[in-house]
């Protein structure tokens, strides 16, 4: 059988939960609680007890820092 695709998403999640892991708790726990959780924005400001905007802030912040992580781990473009 071909477990390349098990391998790959493996991998994949191992990246991404890298990449998580070097945000401060509280960007970290919005995010997760968005894309794991499967709640909105004002849902979490809810949950959490911090306003709305916090929680866009926290959430903008997060990526953009992931997004830094993630692209420093992709390997160079061989010319």
């Amino acid at each position: 059988p071909d477990v390349w695709g098990e391998v790959s998403e493996r991998v994949d999640r191992e990246v991404v939960a890298g990449a998580l892991a070097t945000l401060p708790d509280a960007q970290r726990e919005t995010i997760e609680l968005a894309y794991f959780g499967g709640l909105t924005q004002q849902e979490i400001a809810a949950r959490t007890g911090v306003p709305l905007g916090t929680v866009k802030g926290r959430v903008r912040l997060g990526l953009a820092t992931m997004r830094r992580v993630l692209e420093a781990d992709l390997p160079e473009a061989s010319p």
